[in-house]
Formats: C-alpha cells, sequence, structure tokens
C-alpha cells in the first residue's frame, strides 16, 4: 500500500519542479528583455546629450563675417568650395584627411575655447602646409589636452613624442608635419592602412577606441561650422 503513496508524492514533487522552472526561466527571459531595453534607452539618451550638446555650441557661435573669413582662399579654391558639409560619424571615419576640410581659421572660432582659442591660423596654417584636416589636428588636442588646458610636456597638445615645444603654435606645425610625413603617407612607418582617423588609431594610439573620440569631436566641430557658414553664405548670395 505504500508504494503508490511514494509514486504519488514523486509525481507532485516533478510537478513542482517543474513549475519552478518554468518560472524561473521567465524571470530570466523577463531580465534579459529588461537588459536590452535598459541598453536602447541609454543609447538613446546618449544620442539626445549629443544632440543637444551640439545645439548648444550653435547657439553660442556667432556669425561668420564671410568676406574677411574667404580672404585668404585662393580664388581656384574659392570656386571648388564654398559651402562646408555637416558630416556624421560615420562619414567622419571614412574621411580622407589629406583633403582639404573647406574651414578657415573665422569657421574655427566658432567653435574654439579654453587653450585652443587663439591658435586658429595656428591650425589653418598646418593644413595649408601639411595637407593635414586642420579639423582634425584640433581635434586631436582637444581630446589629448582637454583642449589645450593638460599637457604632459610643454605646449604638447597631442600627446606626441616625448618633448615639449616653445609654444602651442610650433607644437602644432610639428604634429602636423610628422603626421603628414609618417601617418598619412602610403608606405611610411607608420602608415595605419588609410588615410584616416581609424588608420592612424592604429599607430597612434594605444586605446582602439581613440579614432572614436577624435571623430565626435570633429563631428561636432563640422556640425557648428557647417550650419553658420552655410547659412552666412546664403545671406550675400
Amino acid at each position: 500500500m505504500e508504494a503508490p503513496l511514494k509514486k504519488k508524492k514523486s509525481k507532485k514533487g516533478f510537478w513542482i519542479l517543474l513549475i519552478i522552472d518554468i518560472l524561473l526561466f521567465l524571470l530570466i527571459c523577463g531580465s534579459v528583455a529588461g537588459g536590452f531595453y535598459a541598453a536602447k534607452v541609454f543609447a538613446q539618451q546618449v544620442e539626445e546629450a549629443d544632440a543637444a550638446h551640439v545645439a548648444a555650441m550653435y547657439e553660442e557661435a556667432e556669425e561668420v563675417n564671410i568676406p574677411n573669413a574667404l580672404r585668404s582662399y585662393t580664388a581656384k579654391r574659392l570656386t571648388k568650395q564654398e559651402t562646408i558639409p555637416a558630416y556624421t560619424v560615420s562619414q567622419i571615419y571614412e574621411l580622407d584627411l589629406r583633403e582639404p576640410s573647406g574651414v578657415t581659421a573665422a569657421d574655427l572660432k566658432l567653435v574654439t575655447s579654453k587653450g585652443l582659442v587663439g591658435l586658429e591660423e595656428a591650425f589653418v596654417n598646418a593644413e595649408e602646409k601639411y595637407g593635414v584636416n586642420c579639423v582634425f589636428l584640433m581635434s586631436i588636442a582637444s581630446l589629448e589636452s582637454a583642449k589645450g588646458t593638460q599637457m604632459f610636456r610643454p605646449n604638447n597638445m597631442f600627446g606626441y613624442g616625448r618633448t615639449g615645444f616653445s609654444s602651442k603654435a610650433e607644437g602644432i606645425n610639428v604634429v602636423a608635419s610628422g603626421l603628414s610625413s609618417r601617418y598619412l603617407n602610403p608606405g611610411a612607418s607608420l602608415y595605419g592602412g588609410s588615410p584616416t582617423v581609424k588608420g592612424v588609431n592604429k599607430r597612434y594610439a594605444a586605446n582602439p577606441q581613440w579614432y572614436v573620440k577624435v571623430a565626435n569631436y570633429m563631428q561636432e566641430y563640422y556640425a557648428v561650422i557647417s550650419k553658420r557658414h552655410n547659412e552666412a553664405l546664403q545671406k550675400i548670395n
């Protein structure tokens, strides 16, 4: 008479364990779904914060004086490019850093701050002399030196080499020359396979995500410059 009772209790225990397993499974599924949802919300918040930051920079920027801003351009360059594009981050990743940025010193004044103020001409002159996108140069300085305020060597805003410079302007020229000849020149010792921010990252910085941070600065700067510059062009056309 005892055997049937044990079998009945065994079946009851089985169903209890099965129900517990099902509940645990549903709990885990709910946790995973909640995690995905939280990640999606966080990504959206980051995107909104970036957009708000660009909007704030735009509101603070002054209008470009186009006649003065374009005075240093040659007639040939003016006929090729007047407007400045606002790139997406993905486009920044693929941007050929040897191509002219189309940006003037007056344009850079819209976005320079802290220790970068007053260096606009130096960045533009370095681009014209060495063929390195000046927005890229300024973005490296923004990242590596907290916009020219924190440097491990005197006037070295780029974390470049192990020495300091007599001035920030000298540092800009030395780094632009080094990037042009060693990082952006196919076949050079430190060429990373493409003349892009990703390519430079391979040999310039140990952090594999360095290019993302530099590209984010570039995207922000181009967004503000593009809007102000192109609005000013429309007023005089």
